[in-house]
């Protein structure tokens, strides 16, 4: 099977002249290494403006093409031609493949929604490459490259290929039980104690709180700086700052590269402070230094053991790894939590809030602009209406949960780790 590593790159575009980042493919092909130019144009067009988003669509095209290079008709093709020859057909087997070696192995993934819009993703590609004007026999207006995993001949493919031999649906049996382990409520008190005193690094730790308290997405975590500048410039450490203000405005480069001004509230950076900032990061900076040759800059606060700057992967393999640990020694502690779980708890528990004893009433369905308004900003989100819906039933369930009473345990001094004692 093909090699593919992909590598996020940055420099100034010749044709913007502006500073551009995203993900490239490159296909190692004895004795060389091999860049694939038309791959690479469509990141650059098509992912520039999220660094998430690239590496996700480089993920998927590179997992496309090594599936490619198994096949009889491309291995004597360069793989940077693999385009020119692409039917409809080799997307829909592709999607079989890897449902095959799901149903071999017994594994709940990918799931077939999953298979689908990683197929989306190809699919949209090549839109893009016969846009662009390369060749390609991939028909964009055909829905041909969809595979239908509930037809016969699909699934007596798929399982001759898997080497199964039973009559019930191999598919539908593993979908079913990946969706009833994926997390349908929030994370609770208990596992979040759990998670904290499992993390492998106190840094993550102070990150999963940290977003608890915010509901900032990991990427934008990561790009917490030590000191502020331009329009965050009054972002200090915690014992720097003025101890009469209870929140404190910061903008942020989020999602789709976007501005947005959230609000921090001075209990929160007084918790990375107190078990980071004062303790942990003096160390982890000397460690920086050492590593990379230079003193690390104020742009940059959170800093693994190693001395090494926390990216969206560290914190999602840190996470995942934690769960599995904790799952390992207490079997009552959900599998399937994830890091993003922390990021949830901030709008449900200001929902419930906002809704009071109005909670678990009509009156709550009613759309109120202005709290939306500051929910969606803080979240980043742009669907207002979807937004509110979502997190108004988990306040519901929240609310259920305590026996409805919820003008009782909400409290105007809004605190996520005060709120965590009652929520759990």
């Amino acid at each position: 099977m093909l090699t593919i590593d992909k590598k996020l790159i940055s420099y100034t575009s010749a044709l913007l002249e502006i500073p551009v980042e995203h993900y490239v493919l490159i296909a190692q092909t004895k004795p060389k290494a091999m860049l694939l130019s038309v791959p690479n144009l469509y990141l650059y067009e098509q992912s520039r403006s999220s660094e998430q988003t690239s590496r996700r669509y480089a993920g998927v095209i590179a997992m496309f093409y090594k599936f490619l290079s198994t096949r009889r008709k491309f291995r004597s093709l360069s793989p940077g031609d693999y385009h020119v020859i692409t039917t409809n057909l080799d997307i829909q087997l592709w999607q079989l493949e890897r449902q095959s070696i799901r149903v071999r192995h017994d594994s709940d993934r990918p799931t077939t929604a999953t298979t689908f819009d990683d197929a989306k993703i190809v699919q949209a590609f090549f839109a893009w490459v016969v846009k662009a004007g390369f060749t390609t026999n991939v028909k964009i207006h055909l829905e041909t490259w969809i595979a239908n995993f509930k037809q016969d001949r699909m699934l007596n493919y798929i399982k001759r290929r898997a080497g199964v031999r039973i009559d019930s649906d191999p598919i539908r049996v593993l979908d079913k039980r990946a969706h009833q382990k994926r997390p349908q409520s929030l994370i609770t008190n208990k596992d979040i104690k759990i998670l904290l005193q499992t993390y492998p690094d106190k840094v993550y730790a102070v990150l999963f709180n940290f977003s608890l308290a915010t509901a900032i997405r990991p990427m934008e975590l990561c790009k917490f700086p030590y000191l502020g500048k331009g329009k965050n410039r009054h972002i200090l450490p915690y014992s720097e700052l003025p101890k009469d203000q209870g929140t404190f405005e910061y903008e942020v480069l989020g999602k789709g590269k976007k501005l947005r001004t959230i609000k921090i509230p001075a209990y929160a950076l007084k918790d990375i402070y107190d078990s980071y900032t004062s303790t942990e990061y003096p160390v982890r900076k000397k460690k920086y230094k050492e590593k990379f040759g230079k003193p690390c800059p104020p742009s940059i606060l959170f800093l693994n053991a190693e001395g090494v700057p926390v990216d969206e992967t560290m914190i999602t393999n840190a996470t995942n790894y934690a769960c599995r640990i904790a799952h390992e020694k207490d079997p009552t502690f959900r599998k399937s939590n994830n890091f993003y779980q922390s990021r949830h708890w901030w709008p449900t528990v200001m929902m419930a809030q906002h809704h009071g004893k109005k909670l678990l009433t009509p009156a709550a369905d009613v759309f109120d602009a202005a709290f939306v308004q500051v929910l969606t900003n803080q979240m980043g989100h742009s669907d207002p209406v979807t937004t509110y819906s979502h997190y108004l039933d988990f306040a519901r369930s929240l609310a259920m949960a305590k026996g409805g009473h919820v003008n009782e345990i909400i409290t105007e001094d809004f605190n996520i780790n005060a709120q965590l004692e009652v929520f759990g």
